[in-house]
């Protein structure tokens, strides 16, 4: 983030590789894309930034970095609550 928006690339050619080496199988890569993955992550990096917000730095670099690191969160947490699995006993008050 280095707490900056950077600015939309102008269109480029992107040249093709040679080759391509793949470190991860497409199912690990798969479930790394998961939110049960991804939001707990979000998360740990969202409390840092904002930790350090209110600890080390408060600027406006860092509340953008802070912003963007809460949409993904946000994101994530949407997904994840898209994915919750309705059971028969759901809204039942014990």
């Amino acid at each position: 983030m280095n707490g900056t928006v950077p600015r939309t690339p102008e269109k480029a050619p992107i040249p093709k590789a040679a080759f391509k080496v793949q470190v991860m199988s497409d199912k690990e890569i798969a479930e790394r894309k998961t939110p049960e993955q991804r939001l707990p992550r979000q998360a740990n990096h969202y409390a840092q930034i904002v930790g350090h917000f209110l600890a080390v730095k408060n600027s406006t670099q860092i509340a953008g970095a802070m912003d963007a690191h809460f949409q993904r969160l946000n994101k994530y947490h949407s997904l994840l609550v898209k994915s919750a699995v309705s059971y028969s006993d759901d809204g039942a008050e014990s």
